[in-house]
């Protein structure tokens, strides 16, 4: 069976991708499913014309008393109706047979796809990629491709399966829209569960990510860590400052791989993705790196940029990952303002900040690592909506976190089932990014089918 993963958009923002496989795109139908498609208007306000025809894939299970189980991928910009089959496979670890439902979210797949084909090819060549040119290009309709209006479009979804309540089971970035919709159409949903959860209170410079650096290289050092009096996270440290006055080429087996600060951050960030082959190794790499020996760090780099591959624009699709984040995502500037003048803002906010907020890494990592390169040049929104309200929600929600979960750490989904009142935080141990899609892991897969079934989780810690 094909574990469900795939790989991060270059930096990093939050999460970017769902930790989902890479299969060939297929316009048909997945086997064993019958697709159908839902026309929903682009502005639900009607002043932007146009229309989206929505691709959904349903999976008709033994159980059809239970609500339909819906389910999102990441990105944002991640399509879902390929999955179809990987996710057959998966509910399947859980013994729960209820119907399930894949869909190509707006600007995704078959789903009115969003292209801008110079981004495209920009975002391959660079991780510090500006999207500018895109938003331009996309004009007004570069608005309407917030987690809110997808959430719209489930609404729009269930009304068209004619089914009373949805349930949602939802992976990184499609969290939000999971999120939303509970939180929009309480009384049709059925239950929610979010791996990888996205916070609420998530930043441009992803200081919850850099805030979870030492939590995880200490969880991680309860398990793998070089041994001789090491202090992982001051060598994380050293090494950092080290690359930051003076970076170095490596060359190995596959080539010559430039190290400096950030891409000692984006290595970093990678290894949540495959913490066994990769997180473990990290710490001794760095270790032996401070000792002059690069050139393990230099192939875990390697292996991180490949991981970053962003594939067939069928599957990922750039230009809605950067509508959605540069529409959506709290930012440390004004939109409305010109672009060197949001660049002044987010510099002076970032310099607000203690430079421990961000240890063992700089301000500088932070500049790069956030939304700063991606959005700075973003063109002013075409409609201002108020940001979707931190409110709680009768729903019940559980809430998978992977311990060693870096861009989606444990801290954020405490704070995310603060807000929403009903829900359960499950920590995966020895997990990182996609708790259950990702690693296949015991006490997730546990928690899902005991969930699913109206019962609490089996292994919550």
């Amino acid at each position: 069976m094909r574990v469900l993963r795939r790989a991060l958009v270059p930096l990093v923002f939050l999460v970017v991708l769902a930790a989902l496989p890479s299969p060939a795109y297929a316009a048909t139908c997945p086997r064993d499913s019958r697709c159908l498609t839902v026309r929903v208007p682009l502005d639900r306000s009607g002043a932007v014309p146009g229309t989206v025809a929505l691709r959904a894939a349903v999976v008709t299970g033994r159980d059809r008393t239970a609500a339909p189980l819906v389910l999102l991928t990441g990105g944002p910009g991640q399509a879902g109706v390929s999955f179809t089959r990987d996710w057959g496979l998966l509910l399947g670890l859980t013994g729960v047979r209820r119907t399930f439902v894949t869909v190509d979210v707006r600007g995704s797949g078959d789903s009115g796809l969003l292209r801008c084909p110079a981004f495209e090819r920009a975002i391959a060549r660079s991780p510090l990629a500006g999207a500018g040119a895109c938003g331009a290009d996309l004009g007004d309709r570069r608005s309407f491709y917030r987690s809110s209006d997808a959430a719209d479009d489930l609404e729009a979804l269930r009304v068209r399966l004619r089914v009373p309540k949805l349930a949602i089971m939802a992976v990184s970035y499609g969290t939000r829209i999971a999120v939303d919709y509970a939180r929009r159409y309480p009384g049709r949903t059925d239950r929610v569960i979010l791996d990888s959860a996205v916070d609420d209170a998530a930043d441009a410079f992803i200081g919850e990510t850099f805030a979870a650096v030492p939590r995880v290289i200490r969880a991680l050092c309860r398990w793998s860590c070089p041994g001789g009096g090491s202090s992982p996270v001051g060598d994380l440290a050293r090494l950092a400052r080290r690359l930051r006055s003076s970076p170095v080429t490596v060359k190995t087996r596959a080539g010559r791989v430039r190290l400096d600060e950030d891409t000692l951050v984006g290595t970093l960030i990678s290894t949540d993705l495959l913490p066994d082959e990769l997180m473990r190794p990290f710490p001794s790499a760095v270790r032996a790196a401070l000792g002059g020996r690069p050139g393990a760090l230099a192939e875990l780099a390697f292996i991180a940029s490949q991981l970053n591959t962003i594939g067939a624009v069928r599957e990922f699709s750039p230009a809605l990952y950067a509508a959605t984040l540069c529409e959506e995502a709290p930012l440390a500037w004004d939109r409305s303002a010109a672009p060197a003048e949001r660049r002044r803002q987010a510099l002076a906010a970032l310099a607000a900040r203690p430079a421990t907020a961000f240890a063992p890494f700089s301000r500088d990592a932070a500049a790069d690592a956030g939304l700063l390169p991606l959005c700075a040049d973003w063109p002013a929104p075409s409609r201002t909506l108020a940001p979707e309200p931190a409110a709680a929600t009768p729903v019940p929600v559980l809430i998978l976190a992977g311990e060693l979960d870096l861009r989606t750490p444990l801290e954020a989904a405490r704070r995310l089932a603060a807000s929403l009142g009903n829900a359960t935080v499950v920590t995966a141990p020895k997990v990182g990014h996609s708790a259950f899609g990702a690693s296949l892991n015991a006490c997730a897969t546990r928690s899902v089918a005991a969930f699913l079934r109206g019962r609490l989780p089996a292994c919550a810690r």
